[in-house]
């Protein structure tokens, strides 16, 4: 990983909060950072057309992990690893080849292999990408758990908290950090582990056939306990604070559904084990000075009040992240702390949801 310069220096964190309530003080005594870093743990305000009613997430200890500025690189899957784990007891099985480019540009091979039942395994073509799913239970799974955003998500029905019959939720996910040690992948980690009881899934399975009408052939023939399993989205976190990064360069919206680790446990053991990126850090890293929370949350308002028509706003949640920017490099890529806002449009009766990141350092927003 390239190396980058240590530049030492004493940043100050002056911070006023108009509107803003609750302010709480932390005092620094890390060698990174030597004075205080203040923070609201809510805001109550408006301004204009936008309204902030949200508590302030901040999930590090920022008085031991400092904000700082880092580089980052890919994890590499280690993929004879990954086939000795999951496909070595399959014999029958087609090899497919492609030719791709990692994430430094270079052309390298990346593979599939599918057996009669459709148990695949692929790999690349950047480093930490990789899946392995078995078809037998998973398409009916995932035509009644429903996690993207919108009107069909029924995840909210699916219990985060209790356990399924065959197996705890935590020696399921025993299941899951084992093999990611295996790949030769660590990280620090958020996890939420959807309990997929099989009551619920036969209520909500919904299949449509390519003329969007149900296609009552597709549903499965019968549920039973049997096909119960927990569904884990598996985040990245660094230095304590969740790490923020595009999924698959199209998806920027904060959610479960984008989570770059996702896995399903049934009693038959790992049906889904789905990697888009992981990352490492370099050592190396410098200090960062963020601005008071005001400026960042002038900048969300100033978005929206320059937005003509009659639409209004509500910002309801607002954390700090750390955010991995692809589009900084190729292969090594700048990260940096960055406050990620949520909230809703509000168009008379209409509402969509929004997602509004601003640069922690800046107080500009950032468009991924």
């Amino acid at each position: 990983m390239k190396k980058m310069r240590v530049i030492a220096f004493a940043v100050i964190f002056a911070v006023s909060f108009i509107g803003c309530e609750n302010t709480v003080q932390k005092n620094e005594g890390h060698k990174e950072q030597t004075k205080a870093v203040s923070f609201p743990e809510n805001c109550r305000k408006t301004v204009e057309n936008v309204t902030f009613e949200l508590d302030v997430t901040v999930e590090a200890d920022l008085e031991k992990n400092p904000p700082v500025t880092a580089k980052a690189q890919m994890q590499k899957v280690n993929v004879d690893k990954a086939f000795q784990l999951f496909y070595s007891s399959i014999k029958d099985f087609e090899t497919y080849e492609y030719d791709g480019e990692d994430e430094y540009g270079k052309k390298i091979k990346t593979g599939t292999y599918v057996s009669p039942d459709e148990t695949t395994l692929s790999y690349g073509p950047v480093s930490s990408q990789f899946c392995y799913m078995k078809m037998d239970l998973l398409p009916y799974i995932r035509n009644a758990f429903v996690l993207e955003t919108g009107d069909g998500c029924n995840a909210g029905l699916y219990s985060t908290k209790s356990q399924l019959a065959f197996m705890t939720r935590s020696k399921a996910f025993e299941t899951v950090k084992s093999a990611l040690k295996e790949l030769e992948l660590e990280m620090d980690y958020d996890c939420t582990g959807y309990a997929l009881d099989y009551r619920t899934l036969q209520s909500q399975e919904y299949h449509e056939d390519i003329e969007g009408n149900i296609d009552r052939a597709a549903y499965k023939k019968q549920w039973a306990v049997s096909d119960e399993c927990y569904y884990f989205c598996i985040s990245q976190k660094y230095r304590g604070l969740p790490l923020y990064h595009v999924y698959c360069s199209i998806f920027t919206d904060v959610a479960d559904a984008n989570a770059p680790v996702q896995a399903v446990v049934s009693e038959q053991g790992t049906e889904l084990l789905e990697i888009e990126k992981v990352f490492a850090f370099s050592d190396e890293k410098e200090t960062a000075s963020l601005l008071p929370f005001d400026d960042i949350i002038k900048t969300v308002a100033d978005k929206y009040n320059q937005v003509l028509g009659n639409l209004t706003y509500k910002m309801t949640e607002a954390g700090l992240y750390y955010y991995v920017d692809l589009s900084s490099g190729a292969g090594v890529y700048e990260t940096k702390p960055v406050w990620i806002f949520k909230g809703t449009e509000i168009n008379g009766k209409e509402e969509k949801e929004i997602q509004v990141i601003v640069d922690a350092q800046t107080g500009k927003e950032i468009v991924p």
